[in-house]
């Protein structure tokens, strides 16, 4: 699905993705996801005329399906959010700079099945990347909101009807949803949790993921750790640690 420009938006319904720059993991932390859904909840509450639909926060991305009758609302809210978690992030790793990839991805909702099929694809993510079984298990998601009734049940029943359930809905399984980013998408990690794998590290290592983008050795030790026993590729290495994709080759060739 080819990019539509943000001028030209007139749903009523957004499916936004903010993602990290050079695909960090900037939410790879469990503060960190409760920090952006914290302040995703304030500043929806202080922005009249938008609502949030659903939303998922992964760990390097986050999905928010808005719902808004004004499209000039989204820049406010995304500018409010995304500006007060770069400065919490900074402070918290240390670092300086940007934190997301330019600015956020959006896509028009057309009909009420691609609706459906984006909520759906949005409690997917987890489940999808190997983290959990169901999309109800995982906890920086709305599915459980949904699967309760607690989600924006309003706003879903003017579009489906009054006795809407999420739960009881049948999206045709024949409609495979695609975001417009698909070709920027890093490579899916089948992973227990990016968060979880850096602890083990840094516990064996009795060093923390700061120090380890300082010292070129325990880059080394870290990629090896990473390729081995997880099998992940280079590529994703360099984006867990927030650094370039030539770094790693730099210090290797050194070290010959």
């Amino acid at each position: 699905m080819s990019r539509i420009a943000r001028k030209n938006i007139v749903s009523k319904f957004v499916h936004i993705v903010a993602k990290g720059i050079k695909n960090e993991f900037i939410f790879y932390k469990q503060e960190y996801k409760e920090k952006y859904t914290s302040l995703l909840n304030k500043s929806i509450k202080e922005l009249e005329g938008i609502d949030l639909i659903a939303y998922c926060i992964m760990d390097n991305h986050a999905h928010l399906l808005i719902h808004t009758e004004k499209i000039n609302n989204i820049e406010k809210l995304m500018r409010k959010i995304n500006t007060a978690y770069a400065i919490f992030y900074n402070l918290q790793e240390e670092r300086a700079g940007y934190v997301f990839l330019n600015r956020y991805h959006s896509e028009i909702i057309e009909n009420g099945i691609h609706l459906l099929s984006c909520i759906k694809y949005i409690h997917e993510n987890p489940v999808k990347a190997g983290i959990v079984e169901k999309e109800q298990f995982y906890q920086y998601s709305s599915c459980r909101a949904f699967l309760e009734d607690k989600m924006s049940n309003d706003i879903l029943c003017s579009v489906f009807g009054e006795n809407f359930k999420y739960a009881s809905t049948d999206v045709d399984k024949k409609i495979e949803y695609h975001f417009i980013d698909e070709d920027e998408r890093v490579e899916k990690i089948e992973r227990k949790g990016i968060e979880i794998i850096i602890e083990e590290f840094c516990n064996k290592y009795n060093t923390s993921i700061a120090e380890i983008r300082k010292s070129n050795s325990l880059i080394i030790e870290f990629k090896s750790f990473l390729m081995v026993k997880y099998k992940i590729s280079n590529k994703n290495i360099c984006a867990i640690l927030g650094i370039g994709k030539n770094r790693i080759s730099q210090i290797e060739k050194k070290l010959k």
